[in-house]
């Protein structure tokens, strides 16, 4: 008995699914390659930096008072120990007067003591009291004195004024902003890099970076190395400072990046 068409159709098919089996099983497909993960070695992928100045101070209000003066404007260049604003200090000044006659009149009053005691005709208490008013004085004297130096706002060092935040006649409270410095010294960029270029990171390494603003090319000089890694993000902070010819036009704020050198990441 022929076996009919359909049993025939039926043992091809069975055969053609073992076959692909077989092959399947006996070849695999190569998996697809995985991208390196970011920050491995080889990875020049740009840091950011920031510029700051060496030297930079907000002048505050250390106590109430309303501003008579305030002789300087943005930009303008100014000494170490120059006056950038000043109080309404006619009443502390009047008190200071007062209490600098005070003090005199506590003086005058000891010297009077102590002749009288050399005269026997004041007693030895006498003589203390008198002193005691006088040191009194000269405390009060000097109290005055102290707020005084308050009602002016010097400049701790030479610089440039990045900006005022008072008017004349304006009042302000403790701890208000008043006057915001830079210094003139050599400007710094600080940037956090990947913790892997410890591997090669040393003081003195040279880095080539690019400023934002200008898009001028300059090189950082890496002058500090922090003592610890932030262990979040793998990082570590690194200060620089700037060189090359385009060093001169950076102010401090700017930003920009920079990369490792070629074959280190």
């Amino acid at each position: 008995m022929k076996p009919s068409s359909f049993s025939v159709l039926r043992v091809g098919v069975l055969l053609a699914c073992a076959l692909g089996g077989a092959l399947q099983a006996g070849a695999q497909p190569a998996p697809a390659p995985r991208s390196a993960p970011a920050g491995a070695p080889g990875n020049l992928a740009p840091v950011r930096f920031l510029v700051v100045a060496a030297q930079e101070s907000v002048l505050s209000a250390s106590a109430p008072g309303r501003f008579a003066k305030v002789p300087v404007s943005l930009g303008d260049t100014v000494r170490a120990g120059q006056v950038l604003a000043a109080y309404e200090c006619d009443e502390i000044q009047a008190r200071r007067a007062a209490a600098r006659a005070e003090h005199e009149a506590a003086k005058v009053q000891y010297v009077g003591k102590l002749k009288l005691q050399g005269l026997q005709s004041a007693a030895e208490i006498e003589v203390e009291l008198a002193a005691a008013n006088v040191n009194k004085a000269q405390s009060q004297v000097r109290i005055f004195d102290a707020q005084i130096a308050q009602c002016n706002f010097v400049a701790p060092f030479a610089g440039k004024v990045a900006r005022v935040h008072v008017k004349v006649g304006q009042g302000v409270n403790p701890g208000a902003p008043v006057v915001e410095l830079v210094g003139n010294g050599p400007l710094k960029a600080r940037m956090n890099v990947p913790s892997q270029w410890l591997a090669w990171l040393k003081t003195g390494q040279r880095l080539d970076a690019t400023v934002d603003e200008t898009g001028a090319a300059v090189v950082l000089k890496v002058t500090r190395v922090s003592g610890r890694v932030d262990a979040v993000s793998q990082t570590i902070e690194i200060e620089a400072e700037l060189a090359g010819d385009a060093a001169g036009q950076v102010l401090p704020g700017m930003s920009g990046q920079v990369r490792a050198p070629v074959g280190r990441g």
